[in-house]
């Protein structure tokens, strides 16, 4: 059976967490993870399954985040094309399987050195798109280097 994808965006991230529980429960569905996207603290869960479940789970979430006055967007993609599921999950968002396995008492804190080129850390400034720019995804605005353009 072909897997279908679900994006509900919400505002905050105990909104997030209240809908992705309530679309657990409401069908079969399975959590690929939480992404905190720009701007008002919004938070994006994305879910997959089959379409039936997968529609079901997003009209309940959305409905549930809309009693709370909390819901931004939601949307069901029913057979993407390949490759999408894949990059579902990419860098920037925190799968479920890896949250749960971590400690509630312990922070997880990882040492890197510095990079020297901004380019060959892979993530760029989502504003201006220049690789030169320090400035990541997520920053303040004003870090940008075209931040007075």
């Amino acid at each position: 059976m072909k897997q279908s994808l679900g994006l509900l965006e919400v505002s905050g991230l105990a909104l997030a967490i209240n809908c992705a529980d309530i679309m657990a429960k409401a069908a079969s569905i399975t959590l690929v993870g939480l992404e905190k996207t720009n701007g008002s603290g919004w938070t994006v869960i994305k879910i997959t399954g089959d379409v039936a479940s997968v529609q079901s789970a997003i009209i309940t979430g959305a409905s549930f985040a809309g009693l709370q006055n909390g819901l931004v967007a939601h949307k069901v993609i029913a057979r993407p094309g390949e490759g999408i599921l894949s990059r579902a999950a990419y860098a920037g968002s925190v799968p479920m399987k890896e949250a749960a396995q971590q400690p509630e008492t312990e922070v997880a804190v990882e040492e890197s050195a510095p990079e020297k080129n901004p380019a060959d850390r892979g993530v760029i400034c989502n504003l201006c798109l220049d690789p030169a720019c320090s400035r990541q995804k997520g920053d303040p605005r004003s870090l940008c280097l075209h931040s007075g353009k």
